[in-house]
């Protein structure tokens, strides 16, 4: 039997709980869907993710894209 709350299978805050440190994401609402384009640390150049979470990027960084619905991550 499956519960009526079903837990996430990754936690809403990946830093929180160890998870790779969050970048500031510029939303882009696109037809149909929100983006989010990054400044990654790393390489300086920016990346676009389809999706909110921990994401790689073309360089290999690994970061946490927040979701466009929830706080942004302070400076």
């Amino acid at each position: 039997m499956s519960s009526p709350e079903q837990l996430p299978l990754l936690p809403a805050d990946p830093p929180r709980w160890g998870g790779p440190a969050a970048v500031a994401a510029d939303p882009i609402r696109t037809q149909g869907r929100t983006e989010y384009a990054v400044r990654c640390e790393a390489c300086g150049n920016l990346h676009r993710h389809i999706a909110p979470g921990v994401r790689t990027g073309p360089c290999g960084a690994t970061y946490t894209v927040p979701d466009a619905e929830e706080e942004a991550p302070p400076p």
